[in-house]
């Protein structure tokens, strides 16, 4: 087992559900958000007041609010800066607030499944980190867990969950972790190879799991949940979680496919396309982040992903300035170069690429990072020269050469 595996932590997230008014046991979490939301651009003691008051729906002490606080804001629909004391609603939770209340379902998905994958491990820049793994992670857990599920069948496993996904800590581990599971798929009596990283499952490990898979499926509507098979054997929990079919497409679009499930996949799996999260030191910049606005599903639809050729028997992507990137920085043999990251949907680490603005070299993706709510930056190093020209500058059209 690789010794990345054997980690002795595990995923830590916040412990309140996702507020999802679709379903009728998940709307108390819901009316706990509408309240935040009402509450919009005013003192937050005010809020805690009312959830004190005898006109609350129930009651809820300061620190369950703040606990509250904390989830909403993991899932990038408000925040509350450190000692400022006002409730601000995120842009994109306005959106989200407005699709729920227009009874759009599709809307309301596609807003959810964006913010979630923008949140890092790492959690906001607040002084504490729940773990010394936490801070230093750079993978962003809802974005990979959904692009380990499509690479993997679309579903996992509870073990799966339990003893190799939630030790994921650095995005360089996300092909890994795909290939283990599928490995242990083939070979189930060998699960006691990836042991679990705590001494018990009950308590703290099992509830902030619990709360990965809640919040990874928006409280039940984008993921499905059984518990009859026993793939792993009785000793094991018996939960397997798998998409509401009807949500896949919102899901690889959100994860930087199209919305028709067959384009980008032929290129890479979806963990190899996954970005590096973003590292903040200020929480506004944070929070500006993960609050950002969503575009809508139909600018999605209709952004075009770069063309490729075969170059020596290899799929080389043709990246046009202005179209798909723009130039960044540019040494004697490396490029930094930056996109919309549904642009660059195709694109993996290992990848070779050519680029408009030079074409005597092929260049290989040795970084990918994400470095807003819709822009990635890939780092370049120079590989092959290009010796046949003609089927590039035909590609181009000779107007960047």
């Amino acid at each position: 087992m690789p010794e990345a595996f054997q980690i002795g932590d595990f995923w830590r997230v916040n412990s309140y559900a996702y507020p999802n008014p679709f379903r009728p046991d998940a709307r108390e979490a819901w009316t706990t958000f509408c309240s935040f939301y009402e509450h919009d651009q005013e003192p937050y003691r005010s809020l805690k007041a009312y959830w004190e008051s005898p006109g609350a729906p129930r009651k809820l002490g300061s620190q369950a609010v703040e606990s509250w606080k904390a989830a909403f804001e993991e899932f990038g629909l408000l925040y509350v800066i450190s000692r400022s004391n006002t409730i601000t609603v995120t842009p994109a939770g306005k959106q989200f607030y407005d699709a729920a209340e227009a009874n759009s379902r599709e809307d309301f998905v596609w807003i959810g499944l964006n913010l979630l994958f923008r949140y890092p491990l790492q959690g906001p820049p607040r002084g504490r980190s729940r773990s010394p793994a936490h801070s230093d992670a750079d993978v962003l857990p809802y974005r990979f867990l959904h692009s380990a599920m499509r690479d993997l069948g679309d579903y996992f496993w509870w073990t799966e969950l339990e003893r190799i996904f939630c030790r994921v800590f650095s995005t360089s581990m996300a092909g890994a972790a795909v290939e283990a599971v599928r490995d242990l798929r083939r070979n189930p009596s060998r699960v006691e190879d990836y042991p679990l990283p705590v001494d018990r499952r009950a308590g703290g490990f099992y509830n902030s799991l619990n709360q990965v898979a809640n919040h990874a499926g928006m409280n039940h509507l984008v993921l499905e949940q059984e518990n009859e098979g026993e793939h792993y054997g009785p000793n094991e929990i018996r939960r397997r979680h798998f998409f509401n079919r009807h949500y896949i497409p919102l899901v690889s679009a959100a994860l930087g496919d199209t919305t028709s499930l067959t384009d980008c996949g032929v290129s890479a799996t979806f963990v190899d396309r996954l970005p590096a999260a973003p590292v903040f030191t200020e929480e506004q910049a944070y929070f500006d982040y993960l609050g950002a606005a969503v575009p809508s599903l139909a600018s999605a639809g209709a952004v075009k992903a770069p063309e490729s050729i075969a170059v020596a028997g290899d799929t080389v992507f043709m990246l046009k300035s202005g179209e798909h990137f723009e130039s960044i920085f540019e040494g004697d043999r490396e490029r930094v170069v930056e996109g919309n990251t549904l642009t660059l949907c195709r694109v993996a680490r290992s990848h070779r690429l050519i680029l408009s603005t030079d074409l005597n070299w092929t260049y290989l993706v040795v970084g990918k990072d994400l470095v807003g709510p819709t822009a990635v930056r890939l780092s370049l190093r120079r590989a092959r020269p290009i010796t046949d020209m003609e089927p590039i500058e035909t590609h181009f059209g000779g107007d960047d050469a």
